[in-house]
């Protein structure tokens, strides 16, 4: 069965003048992402801090029944728009209080932003490089741990990708009906983590039309589109605005320019940290980077300056900021996916591109040796790499198998000059990635000693953190935290509600409130402990231990 998906109205001779979406590749891709994206997504415990913020913002979302003002910790939490926080919540309300449920949108999010690869690389040039470059895309380690994980991450790319690919289509191929449903995107996006989206799409837009000197003129469409996004972002801001005259302020400034502009808020990194992240989460594709880069031809191939553009503007942008976090260059694998697709070689090629796929095979063996030496230092490390391989031992048999596949299968690729070979090396890597963030979220994850806490809960029982907060211990636990003050993300959303009664500020006070409970559960830095000794003398019952965190119980009058 063939549909029609668009009719191409463009001056570029070359291109068809309509095509068809097969449902076997979509089926396949659709089948390849649930496997790696869905497949025992609630295994692994929720891990602090991102997951444990983002599962405890829904759940109290669902239980308190305000779906305008997102609360953590019963305090209002305004550092990110909601839409993710809602879809969450009602992930929840449909699946229950899980692991799975929680994860559950990102992970759609991973899955139709690969399907969305397709169609789009589809558009640009046909079948066969669209679902190689969906295929790249769905196969690339850093997508498929970002779509495992609960963060606001993916569902951002899905969004402002979506976007930036409608609204490239509305430019570039006069289908300025489009735009509407790009702007859509786009005001989705602002909801998931604020005005970056559109920072971001305007520059890639506006880049490759001053490039292409191609004209950006408003059309009814687009204004139509600008009354569709105000009309989806707007309400929720000015309603909190409203409600908290502060909210613009610290949330533009604070959490988006101050962020961009100085050290002092979070994550600090230097100009070139993208770099290497970049080649972290397009493994196992990294090694044939530079083989794209020397296919790209922009000046004859609109397209492939767009998706240049596009990636680097992304990856530019944010090692402009002074906060750096690894997932803030994730939208920037979904052109660079496309790219690498277009660029792997086919069997007709004859002439100059045959002569240029020798370029390709002299990559393939680059990266099969690399590989091949990292396996060799990973088995008998020198001295100097002693120290971080002991660092890594938790994950050593992933490791180990993650070598050997990113280092025999370009070594198979290369001796049967399949590339095909490739993609099944890189399905079985990434097939290893479940299993390592199981591990690392048994180290990271508060689960246990949330169900050490609630076996020993009382009625009359209260939480206490000393100087120490642990988002996912409430998640799991359903019990708010008593904070004895510091500075921590709370600092904004308690000075909204000052009478909250959920900090202390001086120990004295933190002890004369456990004094008088019948039961106290402290949450405590091991090096802490003393402090604690000192403040509330006493008989304290170890509960139990997160990474240097102690649960300890006390029992007052």
């Amino acid at each position: 069965m063939r549909t029609t998906l668009f009719r191409r109205r463009t001056p570029n001779a070359s291109a068809p003048a309509s095509f068809y979406v097969e449902w076997g590749p979509l089926l396949m891709l659709t089948l390849v992402g649930v496997g790696l994206l869905c497949r025992g997504l609630g295994v692994p415990g929720l891990m602090d801090p991102d997951e444990g913020r983002y599962a405890e913002i829904a759940r109290e979302m669902l239980v308190g029944k305000n779906w305008f003002i997102p609360h953590l910790n019963l305090l209002p939490y305004l550092e990110k728009p909601p839409l993710v926080y809602w879809l969450t919540a009602l992930s929840m309300a449909g699946f229950g209080l899980t692991e799975g449920a929680a994860r559950l949108i990102p992970a759609l999010s991973g899955l139709a932003g690969i399907l969305w690869a397709y169609f789009f690389g589809r558009a640009l040039w046909g079948p066969v490089p669209a679902w190689r470059g969906a295929l790249i895309l769905a196969t690339c380690g850093g997508y498929v741990i970002l779509g495992r994980i609960l963060t606001l991450d993916m569902t951002l790319a899905l969004f402002l990708n979506l976007a930036i690919g409608l609204g490239y289509l509305a430019l570039s191929r006069g289908q300025r009906g489009l735009w509407p449903w790009a702007y859509l995107a786009l005001g989705l996006a602002v909801l998931t983590k604020g005005p970056v989206a559109l920072v971001l799409a305007g520059l890639i837009w506006g880049i490759w039309a001053w490039l292409r000197k191609h004209p950006f003129g408003l059309s009814f469409y687009q204004v139509l589109g600008l009354v569709i996004l105000a009309g989806v972002t707007l309400p929720w801001f000015l309603y909190v605005s409203r409600r908290y005259p502060e909210f613009l302020g610290f949330f533009l400034w604070d959490q988006h320019v101050g962020r961009f502009l100085t050290a002092s808020i979070h994550h600090h990194q230097p100009w070139y940290f993208f770099g290497p992240v970049l080649l972290g989460l397009m493994l196992p594709w990294s090694g044939l980077l530079p083989w794209m880069l020397i296919r790209l031809k922009p000046a004859a191939r609109p397209d492939h300056l767009f998706l240049a553009v596009w990636a680097g503007t992304v990856i530019l942008f944010f090692s402009l900021s002074r906060g750096k976090l690894v997932p803030y260059i994730l939208p920037a694998l979904f052109p660079l996916a496309l790219l690498v697709g277009d660029s792997l070689p086919q069997p007709q090629d004859q002439g100059e591109d045959r002569r240029y796929c020798r370029g390709f095979w002299y990559s393939l063996a680059l990266w099969g040796g690399w590989w091949w030496l990292l396996l060799l230092l990973f088995l008998r490390p020198p001295a100097t790499l002693q120290p971080l391989v002991e660092k890594a031992v938790t994950l050593s048999t992933e490791i180990f198998w993650g070598l050997l596949v990113l280092a025999l299968f370009p070594t198979l690729a290369l001796t049967f000059k399949r590339p095909v070979v490739l993609f099944a090396g890189a399905l079985l890597f990434c097939t290893l990635l479940p299993s390592g963030i199981e591990k690392i979220s048994a180290q990271r994850s508060p689960r246990e000693l949330a169900a050490k806490l609630t076996a020993h809960w009382q009625p009359e029982a209260a939480l206490v953190g000393v100087r120490l907060y642990s988002q996912g211990l409430s998640f799991y636990s359903r019990q708010v935290f008593h904070l004895l003050a510091c500075k921590s993300e709370l600092d904004f959303g308690r000075r909204l509600a000052p009478s909250s009664g959920l900090f202390f500020a001086e120990p004295q006070e933190m002890a004369a409130f456990a004094a008088s409970r019948g039961l106290v559960f402290f949450f405590v830095k091991e090096k802490a402990m003393s402090s604690l000794y000192q403040w509330l003398p006493g008989d304290f019952q170890a509960v139990g231990r997160y990474k240097d965190c102690l649960l300890l119980c006390y029992r007052g009058k």
